[in-house]
C-alpha cells in the first residue's frame, strides 16, 4: 500500500503540479490580490476538483469516448471559457484590485469543472491507482481523497508563489506584464485542446 501511495503522490505531483489553467490562474490571482484574498477561489477549485472526480468515477471517459459529439461540444465549452479566463485576466486593470476583478468561490468550481487538463489528469490518476486491498468504491474514494489532499497543498503554494511574486513586484506595469504571460499560456492551453 505505501509503494501505491507513493506513486500517486508522485503522478499527483506531476499531473497537477504542472501549469495548467487552474495553476496559472492561481499565480496570477495571488499576485494581483494577495494569498487571503484568494483563499474562496482556491476552496472553489477544489471543490470543483472533486465535482470532476465525480463525473470521472460516474463514466464520463466512457460518454466521452463513445460520443463524439459531445467530446467536441465539450472541448468548445472548455475553450471558451479559458479564453475568456485569458481575456479577463489580460484585461484586468492591477491598479484596482477591487472584489469585482478578484475571483472568487464560483469561478473556481466553475474553471474545474470545465478544465480538460484536470479530466486528463484524474481518468489517468483513476485507471492507473487504486490504494488499499478494499472494495473497488473504498479504493475510489481513499484514492481521490489523497489526491484532493495532495492538490489542495500543491494548489495553495501556487497560490504562495503568486502572492510572493506580487509583494516583490511592485510596479503595476510588471504585474500587468505578469497577467499578460499568464493570459498567454491560458491560451496555449486552449490552443493544445482545440488541436484534440
Amino acid at each position: 500500500m505505501q509503494d501505491a501511495l507513493f506513486s500517486l503522490l508522485f503522478m499527483t505531483l506531476l499531473l497537477f503540479g504542472s501549469p495548467g489553467p487552474a495553476p496559472i490562474s492561481l499565480l496570477a490571482s495571488g499576485a494581483n490580490f494577495g494569498y487571503r484574498r484568494n483563499l474562496p477561489f482556491l476552496t472553489g477549485i477544489l471543490v470543483g476538483l472533486g465535482l470532476a472526480m465525480v463525473l470521472v468515477n460516474l463514466g464520463l471517459s466512457t460518454l466521452l469516448e463513445t460520443s463524439p459529439k459531445f467530446a467536441s461540444g465539450l472541448s468548445l465549452l472548455c475553450v471558451g471559457y479559458l479564453v475568456y479566463l485569458a481575456y479577463k485576466l489580460y484585461i484586468q486593470d492591477p491598479r484596482k484590485q477591487s472584489n469585482e476583478q478578484l475571483p472568487g468561490f464560483k469561478q473556481g468550481i466553475i474553471l474545474n469543472i470545465i478544465n480538460p487538463k484536470a479530466y486528463a489528469s484524474l481518468i489517468t490518476l483513476f485507471s492507473q491507482f487504486s490504494i488499499g486491498n478494499v472494495q473497488q468504491i473504498e479504493a475510489l474514494m481513499l484514492t481521490g481523497l489523497v489526491c484532493i489532499c495532495f492538490v489542495a497543498v500543491i494548489d495553495a503554494v501556487w497560490l504562495l508563489i503568486g502572492a510572493k511574486l506580487g509583494r516583490v513586484v511592485k510596479s503595476r506595469r510588471h504585474i500587468k506584464r505578469l497577467n499578460s504571460i499568464c493570459s498567454l499560456a491560458i491560451l496555449l492551453v486552449a490552443s493544445v485542446l482545440i488541436s484534440y
